[in-house]
């Protein structure tokens, strides 16, 4: 069973309820799919500190966090896939340590077709 962690847009989670993320973790849909068969355990859902803030800056002491609770992938909101221009670096930093899925829900492309994923990335 994998442990899996959902990173959402600081800026979305002010009017968001979460809803689409949550919803398709618990039918097992879309980027959660694939947990179907062994199934899998959500340990952590945090947000990013907004767009005013340094969008790495913060990861240091979260991924510290996720990795003691054992987080071993990392699903990237849909919000932040969507509307963020640091999706890709928050990728890149989280593929450092967690296998990383660029999306929640909805179509695995995205509008944009901009989806990341990411085996871990042995080099850091």
């Amino acid at each position: 069973m994998k442990k899996v962690a959902i990173y959402v847009c600081g800026e979305v989670s002010r009017k968001c309820t979460a809803n689409g993320c949550l919803r398709t973790f618990n039918a097992m849909e879309d980027s959660f799919e694939r947990y179907k068969e062994d199934g899998c355990k959500l340990v952590a859902f945090n947000t990013c500190n907004g767009c005013d803030q340094d969008p790495v800056e913060s990861l240091d002491v979260k991924i510290e966090k996720l990795k003691k609770a054992d987080v071993e992938v990392m699903h990237i909101s849909t919000c932040i896939r969507g509307r963020c221009s640091h999706y890709e670096e928050y990728a890149k930093e989280f593929a450092k340590h967690f296998e990383v899925i660029g999306y929640t829900h909805g179509s695995k492309e995205g509008k944009k077709n901009n989806n990341i994923n990411y085996i871990k990335d042995i080099e850091k």
